[in-house]
């Protein structure tokens, strides 16, 4: 009944058989060769899967980001590329580029992650570029078990590199040329359009985020709201957001039926349009969904034939993924598909009326479709972000009721604002329907029990979950009472292992974070984390924000509820302070950041961390204070780090650095880039 349902997970498959294989090519031929066993035993439908398997493996490595060669500080005296993508931050810049010339001559594409420091130069999507910069692999830089990696996620979408630019060093050349890049660059007048609209602040920035996809102009505490309430899906553009452009295009294209054109013509100039916003905001995995299965739907109608959402949907997981199969690891893309074929799967069978009653099933279909998707959602949202909205349901329906007018009525006042007219009585109502919506959503929040932060979800729990909801579903469209038992029982052994067997950690810990600002140790005595930062006491509370948020999960599987500032004098456990040296777990470090902590303290500490401020003698420091190992930390200067790295290589002095490795370049990948 639903034939593409299996090909696009085999499909998934070998994209995720290709990451397994870390580009080995020989496992293409695992499959191929499963594929002609299954024809040899006449199972013509399975070695189809095989073949699909091995062209998704074929896929993802046709699309394999190029491997650059990045060592220390390796400038390119002139890289030129397409930017991708442009996020903007008090007084700084963060670009995509794609690179496809190095040094004046043409390389293979590759993606950077470029960091300006400034808002100057003004530079947008689609703009081609020229910048000189030093370029690094682009790693993990994680220095605590189940910290934050923030650029994962860039990894997982082929950006290879990353890089400093000064201001100076960065020119914008031109547009870049293309049907696509044009569409693309109307999201800026988009967005200018609703800047001049006759609307409230907040008003503005939600129909900048749900109607040209730009999130930048949304506050901190608008998404903190949306987010606990279980209403941050409507500030992403997604299947909802199609579906009422649909409904307003419908509304408009009237007049074509009266012009002869039919409900085909009309048919066919929405499914133009709704692929003219899903390039225009930027091609998300979630429009990209949502325009493919209205567009399966738009030839399925017009063909007369059955329309099955199952097949549609599998349809746009293989659509997606052919043209960007890295896109399987994007948060957006699970999400997404996963709250879809809940949807799917869940939503007719909850309703406890039949087609008999129509009416109250159709009431009852917008609670059931809310509780079908938080059922597929809900658990990745908590393993990701660590919250459940338990009020869900009624911000859920408040906003099925109230964002259809809404968004109609801002795409209205938009297109009427773009030709010169100021519909003022049409910003109120708008105005007042985001008003409401925002009442409802803080009403909510503050209901006791509402939000459940802080938890922590393990991988094999979120794995069990799934396996429960599967069988859940079984039993749903089987209705035989073996599947209801044996997912409760999978439920009931996952529940007794979380208490039984909960993560066991060694008591103390003690950790020296990377930062080119400070030094900063993180030490670990039990269910507390103590901290000693070398920052200026008007920057300490600053520090320890930052810590908290980039070592949230961290803490959150630790039990840890926040950060203690270390004081001189205290002792807990195996951890102690006394002035610049800290006890923990048997060993002793003596934080360096005067010339005036070069002393005898009393005892030989096991590590002395010499860190910005210091700029004695380095051999002074290993004759009075006698460590066993120095570290010289992250943020001392690139020169002075070095020239201490020297000096104590000459005299035998053991030493390690804190600094990321350098890398090499060999001299293929030199003459590649024309080094």
């Amino acid at each position: 009944m639903v034939p593409l349902l299996p090909v696009a997970i085999a499909f998934v498959v070998g994209i995720l058989l290709w990451d397994a294989a870390d580009g080995g090519v020989l496992w293409a031929g695992v499959p191929l060769v499963a594929a002609v066993v299954a024809l040899c035993l006449k199972r013509a439908y399975v070695a189809i899967l095989f073949v699909t398997i091995t062209v998704g493996f074929i896929v993802a490595a046709a699309h394999a980001p190029h491997k650059i060669p990045a060592g220390k500080h390796v400038i390119f005296p002139s890289c030129v590329g397409v930017v991708t993508e442009h996020r903007e931050y008090e007084g700084a810049q963060m670009l995509i580029v794609c690179v496809d010339s190095c040094s004046g001559h043409a390389c293979p594409h590759f993606l950077v992650k470029c960091l300006v420091p400034s808002a100057l130069p003004e530079i947008s999507e689609t703009d081609r570029i020229c910048f000189t910069a030093g370029l690094r692999q682009l790693e993990s830089r994680t220095d605590l078990p189940d910290e934050i990696d923030y650029n994962a996620p860039l990894r997982r979408m082929g950006v290879v590199a990353e890089a400093v630019v000064e201001p100076d060093s960065i020119s914008r050349i031109t547009p870049e040329p293309g049907m696509l890049n044009d569409i693309r660059r109307k999201r800026h007048d988009l967005v200018r359009v609703i800047a001049n609209a006759p609307l409230s602040e907040g008003a503005r920035e939600f129909l900048m985020a749900t109607l040209a996809g730009d999130r930048s102009w949304l506050s901190p505490s608008t998404r903190t709201l949306f987010a606990s309430t279980g209403i941050a899906h409507i500030l992403a553009l997604s299947g909802l957001h199609v579906g009422v452009l649909t409904l307003v295009l419908t509304l408009l294209l009237l007049p074509l039926c009266g012009a002869g054109l039919g409900r085909y013509g009309r048919m066919a100039v929405i499914v133009l349009a709704l692929w003219f916003f899903a390039v225009l905001t930027g091609l998300s995995p979630s429009v990209v969904r949502a325009v493919v299965m209205a567009t399966l739907f738009a030839i399925c109608t017009m063909l007369q034939r059955v329309w099955s959402p199952l097949n549609a949907l599998s349809a746009a997981a293989i659509v997606i993924l052919l043209f960007s199969p890295s896109t399987v690891y994007s948060l957006g893309f699970m999400l997404s598909f996963v709250a879809v074929l809940s949807i799917i799967v869940f939503a007719d069978r909850l309703n406890p009326f039949d087609y008999r009653r129509r009416r109250l099933r159709d009431m009852t279909g917008y609670i059931c479709v809310t509780v079908a998707a938080m059922l597929g959602t809900g658990m990745v949202s908590a393993f990701y972000f660590h919250v459940f909205p338990v009020g869900f349901l009624v911000t859920n329906i408040a906003v099925t009721l109230l964002l259809p007018p809404l968004l109609g009525g801002g795409v209205v006042l938009v297109a009427l604002n773009a030709i010169g007219i100021r519909a003022g009585w049409l910003g109120d109502v708008v105005d007042f329907l985001y008003r409401v919506i925002e009442l409802v959503a803080g009403w909510v929040n503050g209901l006791p029990g509402a939000v459940v932060s802080d938890i922590w979800v393990s991988g094999p729990v979120l794995a069990a979950y799934f396996v429960v909801l599967s069988l859940f579903a079984v039993w749903l469209y089987r209705r035989r009472v073996v599947w209801l038992c044996a997912a409760g029982i999978i439920a009931l052994f996952t529940i007794v292992g979380i208490y039984l067997f909960p993560p066991r950690f060694s008591q103390s810990e003690v950790f020296i974070t990377r930062s080119t600002d400070e030094t900063t140790m993180l030490v670990r005595e039990g269910s507390t984390l103590y901290s000693l930062t070398t920052a200026r006491n008007w920057r300490a509370d600053d520090v320890k924000a930052r810590d908290e948020k980039r070592y949230r999960e961290y803490m959150l599987r630790r039990g840890i509820a926040g950060i203690t500032h270390m004081a001189d004098g205290m002792c807990d456990g195996s951890t102690a302070r006394r002035g610049n040296v800290v006890f923990t777990s048997g060993r002793s470090f003596i934080m360096v950041s005067h010339d005036s902590h070069v002393a005898p303290c009393g005892v030989r500490p096991d590590y002395a961390v010499v860190c910005r401020g210091f700029r004695g003698d380095i051999a002074e420091v290993a004759y009075k204070v006698r460590p066993d190992t120095i570290l010289l930390s992250a943020d001392l200067n690139l020169r002075r780090h070095d020239r201490y790295a020297r000096e104590l290589a000459a005299l035998g002095i053991p030493y390690r650095s804190l600094r990321p490795a350098p890398f090499h370049i060999t001299a293929d990948e030199a003459k590649l880039f024309d080094l």
